[in-house]
């Protein structure tokens, strides 16, 4: 797929002096190149997807890389179709991923990179690979064999992670999508008491950058209008999702219709059509009135 507008995923743990201001300096620069856009900045870092043509990204990541707080920030690269976010936003947070806890960040797993993630899986790595996105991401794409904690939010994992039935002396494997979910995860994986946990370098997103149609079986979710990437490979082309009305086998994502719901969830376009736009839960609630 050719196109001239590219989408820039990242972030960066760092402490970030007078973040608020940093916040509303951001958006100024953003603004001043054309970028679209979310970007969180906190006193923990920086958390971002900005999506624009090859030039003003090359312009953004030329500041960044200057900057006395974000240089050398690994950025994921994907392109899309069309431009993925309506406008940009910048926003100061207490945290940039939200777990609601505190986790000793000097303590997170040990990283892989995508070559070496994809060699465990090549030579049957006796290991338990864990997916520390939420079970909405999980359903429509997954590294082989993995494992999620049910979580529809990420604040939940600290609750969820207690649950997880697995020996912590056993090799634990975390990825999301660019990984900075991991990095607080396995941070409280080793808080748990695991004692051998790694996580996947750049996530899910640097892995498909190397191997496409590896071991990594569906579709990216990504938060933007795309909603998923790796749409046009093998490994992508296959629909792991099933509607959460009637089951059938799908990958189509919609927002649920009920203005005080919202919830995101896979829905064909029959039942999309029969149930006007509805989640289950919603269609339940309005039953009973």
């Amino acid at each position: 797929m050719s196109s001239n507008i590219f989408v820039l995923l990242y972030y960066k743990f760092t402490e970030v002096p007078n973040s608020k201001f940093e916040a509303i300096q951001h958006k100024l620069v953003c603004n001043g190149i054309g970028l679209k856009g979310r970007i969180l900045i906190g006193e923990e870092g920086i958390n971002g997807t900005v999506a624009g043509t090859r030039a003003q990204l090359k312009q953004y990541t030329d500041y960044m890389d200057s900057h006395p707080i974000f240089g050398n920030i690994i950025f994921k690269r994907s392109s899309a179709a069309r431009m993925p976010f309506p406008k940009m936003i910048v926003k100061y947070r207490d945290e940039i991923v939200t777990l609601g806890k505190k986790v000793d960040l000097k303590k997170t797993g040990k990283y892989l990179k995508p070559e070496q993630m994809h060699e465990l899986f090549e030579k049957g790595e006796d290991m338990v690979v864990v997916d520390m996105r939420n079970n909405y991401e999980f359903e429509v794409g997954r590294f082989r064999g993995a494992i999620q904690p049910d979580t529809v939010k990420f604040y939940e994992l600290p609750e969820k992670i207690k649950n997880l039935k697995i020996d912590k002396d056993k090799k634990v494997v975390t990825y999301c999508t660019g990984g900075i979910r991991c990095e607080k995860a396995t941070a409280l994986l080793a808080e748990e008491g695991f004692s051998d946990v790694y996580q996947l370098e750049g996530g899910i997103v640097k892995y498909l950058e190397k191997y496409p149609d590896g071991h990594f079986v569906g579709k990216n979710f990504v938060f933007d209008d795309r909603m998923v990437t790796n749409t046009d490979t093998e490994s992508g082309k296959k629909v792991l999702g099933k509607c959460a009305h009637c089951s059938e086998s799908s990958d189509r994502y919609i927002d649920c219709a009920k203005p005080d719901c919202h919830q995101l969830f896979i829905c064909c376009k029959g039942c999309d059509s029969k149930y006007a736009g509805l989640c289950p839960v919603a269609v339940k609630e309005l039953a009973k009135n």
